[in-house]
């Protein structure tokens, strides 16, 4: 007989899933009346969706196909599907009418079978499933491409990929954020003090991470040698460097928020993720450290000016994990980055 706490977890997964099932029909009827109204809304102008709903590097890199789908329907009504974290990526979006929040892959399935879109740019990869839901999603055309999870780093960065798995060329232009007026006097509101470092030091997968003792390190050796102030930004902390000039704003800012402390920075520093593609896309010098991630050694998540090497240093020690990159191999990148520095 099996013991109470499993049966306490399998009943706490049982409730889980048939509310979040149950929950996505929900959704989905409110939605399917949203879309209608929408559309009378909208006259006579075709409804066009773009779905890539997750996660927020791609969404960044991705942005340019924003801007395509706008030249190709200049008259159309387009909005960007989309999970509630990332609503604020495309939010300002100047060529987007709107967006829409998915509850889950399953529900889009749901979506995209009721024929309520005139055009679907669909820019995932087939099979990313919900842990809850039967329903298996497909994108036929990244399929017909050969396009997986299995190889899609093989194939090129993720803007290149992902246009072509949305029916589109492929893509290179450089992505762009948008960020509002309000949210730039809210960052001014901080009073960091200009030009700081910014680093990022931990992703949502351990594959991509260098060691914290790694960047206490740097950033003790950044503080020491350079009159510039340290900010390290994300969900959770990893430096533990105790000094005035050393400032943790983790689990503080917006994505928005982040993404402009990135842009006012003089150099960011991080491991691949959100905020490097941030980076990339606010003009912000930057140090990317690379490492093998599953069976990709050498590839390039980034399009646009780092894809084309400008004001970025990418390291990686081709075929080893990001956790072994060495230290003096930052350290020296950062030393190229920042120049001769002020305090000795």
């Amino acid at each position: 007989m099996a013991s109470w706490p499993h049966q306490r977890a399998l009943w706490a997964h049982r409730y889980h899933k048939y509310t979040h099932i149950a929950g996505k029909y929900w959704t989905f009827a409110l939605k399917y009346l949203r879309i209608q109204w929408l559309k009378r809304q909208a006259g006579n102008r075709p409804f066009i969706a773009i779905i890539l709903s997750e996660q927020m590097g791609d969404i960044i890199a991705c942005e340019p196909v924003a801007r395509e789908v706008r030249r190709r329907h200049p008259d159309g009504y387009i909005i960007w599907v989309v999970r509630q974290a990332y609503v604020d990526l495309v939010r300002h979006h100047p060529d987007l009418d709107g967006y829409l929040v998915e509850k889950c892959p399953s529900e889009r399935v749901h979506l995209l079978r009721a024929g309520v879109f005139d055009q679907v740019y669909n820019l995932h990869i087939s099979h990313r499933k919900c842990k809850y839901c039967p329903e298996d999603p497909v994108n036929p055309t990244a399929d017909q491409i050969g396009l997986t999870f299995d190889n899609y780093y093989h194939r090129g960065d993720l803007l290149y990929m992902f246009s072509q798995a949305a029916g589109l060329p492929a893509l290179t232009a450089d992505p762009k954020m948008y960020i509002p007026e309000t949210i730039r006097r809210q960052v001014a509101a901080l009073n960091l003090p200009d030009r700081s470092i910014v680093i990022h030091c931990q992703s949502s997968h351990v594959a991509r991470d260098w060691p914290a003792a790694h960047w206490n390190q740097l950033v003790r050796w950044l503080l020491d040698t350079y009159d510039c102030p340290v900010v390290e930004v994300g969900l959770q902390p990893v430096v533990t460097v105790r000094d005035p000039r050393f400032r943790n704003l983790c689990g503080q800012l917006s994505l928005l928020q982040t993404a402009e402390v990135i842009r006012n920075a003089r150099l960011f520093i991080g491991i691949d993720s959100g905020p490097a593609h941030m980076a990339n896309a606010v003009g912000t010098e930057g140090i990317i450290l690379l490492g093998q991630l599953f069976d990709f050694v050498e590839y390039m998540p980034y399009s646009g000016r780092y894809k084309r090497g400008e004001g970025i240093t990418i390291l990686n020690n081709y075929g080893h994990p990001c956790a072994e990159l060495p230290y003096d191999w930052v350290q020296e990148a950062a030393w190229q980055r920042l120049g001769q520095p002020k305090l000795v």
